[in-house]
């Protein structure tokens, strides 16, 4: 209960954070745009400015609209004092999805009894650092009275806008601002993109890649989107229709996050249920770009946020599974998505008309993903934690199965197969260093007439009698093994024959009085001892203390023998 109440305070926090920088949003002011007399109209086919005024006109509230996904023609009817603008001319569409963008000023009924309307051209540009580009927007003349005017915009897509009027060099600071804190945003992005590459190089791992490659992607919608990447390619950008960037854009998105997570989930061997749907969601992501190129924008549009929207459920779906299961590394990526989840679709809310147009809503995304990326920092640190503890635990459970591998199960001593591994890394070791090495082989005296007289059982102690007077005896550098039946071998290293001796005295007179007290019926054990020569090898060197022991039973056992 303690996890899951820590758990649901991390996510609440979370979800507090995301509200509080949306709150924070430097373009979350409401701005006075000092046009009240504003109405809008639509028409589905192009229709002249004449003919415009004709519409049915409806009025804006606080001069924006949000019509949702549109195709079409727009026409926005508005009345300016020319005495309340004198220091504030520029009148432009905030956040605008459009590609024309025409003014007209409606003038006096000319001969024929028809208003004339003048076109007003592009005369002046806020202009600033790096060619900056604004909101569309126009410079109004400057007139006495009040006038009327009339402007079109031609929509396929998205259509959400907001009319403000001011001055030029408010719309210059205002664009010099949004550059600050979209460096700022990109600084970030990319930090966290270079942690997660330090983190593909540190622990050679590509899931890190494919988090780098989502916050790209995802700096790459936000500057298309919010017109702040144009001054880098102008040509190339305006060449492609708004829809195409955002599905490019979009589709790199879904692609390189599910990519992401079904690596960091591992969902293709432990998710069998979702990764077939995570597949089918980027397979849909790479469909939908050559299909942007042939199909209209509010369509394709409409395909985007489908697919963003299956993404983000999808992914929140396969981390809560994953949770489930007891990854927990899943909960902190759960966090950093249900984040972003929110900002998704608070922002497509805005795009699809179902929110109406509000500037902090136009923030919702950028400030949500900045979020994410701090959040899945956390986890990606979580995942490494995770993954330690995971090898740390397959490393205990290796060299617990090699000591069991190596391990005689009767005496608890090393048995015949480490022997002759070690006994080749010692003898390596010893001539590289040109350090003694010396080994002593031993064997229980009539071993087969006590078994037979005091059953196995009573064998089986005497061998593990014999085990612990070995290892009590020798150093913890040393080396005992069982080689086989009654016979045993220990290992000395950086001991010479005569110090090994001594070592082969002390085992002998320790068992004979250790056998008797433990065991009632007293036996006894005969030695042979050799120390490493120069070309000996592992079975020279065995065969040389065998041959010592072999003495020892010769001359009346219970005695140890010293190889020549």
């Amino acid at each position: 209960m303690v996890w899951m109440r820590g758990r649901r305070s991390a996510l609440l926090w979370s979800w507090a954070i995301l509200v509080a920088l949306l709150l924070l949003a430097p373009f979350a002011q409401a701005e006075d745009s000092r046009l009240n007399q504003v109405q809008w109209a639509s028409a589905d086919q192009h229709v002249s400015p004449v003919e415009a005024l004709d519409l049915d006109y409806r009025p804006m509230s606080r001069a924006t609209l949000n019509l949702g996904p549109f195709q079409g023609h727009v026409w926005l009817r508005l009345r300016v004092d020319g005495g309340e603008i004198r220091d504030g001319r520029w009148l432009s569409v905030r956040w605008p999805y459009f590609r024309d963008f025409r003014l007209y000023l409606v003038g006096p009924e000319g001969p024929g009894g028809e208003p004339i309307l003048l076109e007003l051209r592009e005369a002046e540009r806020p202009g600033g650092l790096l060619a900056m580009p604004s909101d569309p927007g126009r410079l109004l003349p400057m007139f006495e009275g009040e006038r009327e005017f009339l402007l079109h915009l031609s929509a396929d897509g998205p259509t959400a806008m907001r009319l403000t009027l001011g001055s030029l060099e408010d719309e210059r600071t205002r664009m010099l601002v949004r550059y600050l804190l979209f460096g700022v945003y990109l600084g970030a992005m990319l930090g966290m993109a270079a942690y997660s590459l330090f983190l593909m190089l540190a622990v050679r791992e590509r899931t890190y890649l494919g988090y780098a490659a989502f916050l790209a992607a995802t700096v790459l919608y936000i500057g298309l989107r919010y017109n702040i990447l144009t001054p880098l390619l102008p040509g190339v950008l305006q060449s492609i229709p708004p829809a195409g960037h955002a599905q490019l854009a979009v589709a790199l998105m879904v692609l390189s996050g599910i990519w992401f997570v079904r690596r960091f989930l591992r969902t293709r061997s432990d998710d069998r249920l979702l990764d077939p749907v995570l597949l089918g969601i980027m397979g849909l992501a790479v469909f939908s770009v050559p299909a942007s190129a042939w199909l209209p924008g509010v369509i394709s549009f409409e395909i985007v946020a489908a697919i963003a929207i299956a993404a983000v459920l999808c992914i929140l779906w396969a981390a809560w599974r994953a949770m489930r299961r007891g990854f927990h590394p899943a909960f902190n990526l759960l966090v950093g998505w249900a984040v972003f989840a929110a900002a998704v679709l608070l922002y497509l809310g805005l795009l699809l008309g179902v929110l109406p147009y509000a500037a902090w809503l136009t923030v919702a995304l950028p400030l949500g993903s900045l979020a994410q990326a701090l959040l899945l920092a956390f986890a990606l640190g979580s995942r490494i934690r995770h993954k330690q503890r995971e090898e740390a635990v397959l490393e205990r459970e290796r060299d617990r199965y090699r000591f069991l591998s190596e391990q005689d199960g009767l005496t608890g001593l090393y048995n015949r197969r480490a022997l002759d591994r070690r006994l080749e890394q010692a003898i390596a070791t010893a001539s590289r260093n040109h350090q003694p090495l010396s080994l002593v082989v031993l064997d229980t005296d009539l071993f087969k007439d006590y078994n037979d007289r005091y059953g196995h059982l009573a064998g089986d102690d005497a061998l593990r009698c014999l085990a612990r007077v070995m290892r009590a005896t020798v150093r913890h550098e040393d080396m005992c093994f069982r080689y086989g039946g009654e016979e045993f071998v220990i290992l000395l290293p950086g001991q010479n024959l005569s110090q090994a001796t001594v070592v082969a005295e002390r085992i002998r007179e320790a068992y004979r009085t250790g056998s008797a007290s433990e065991l009632g019926p007293g036996g006894t054990v005969s030695l042979g001892v050799a120390e490493l020569r120069d070309g000996d090898t592992a079975n020279t060197l065995l065969a040389r203390a065998d041959a010592a022991l072999y003495h020892a039973k010769q001359r009346g056992r219970d005695r140890v023998e010293l190889a020549h």
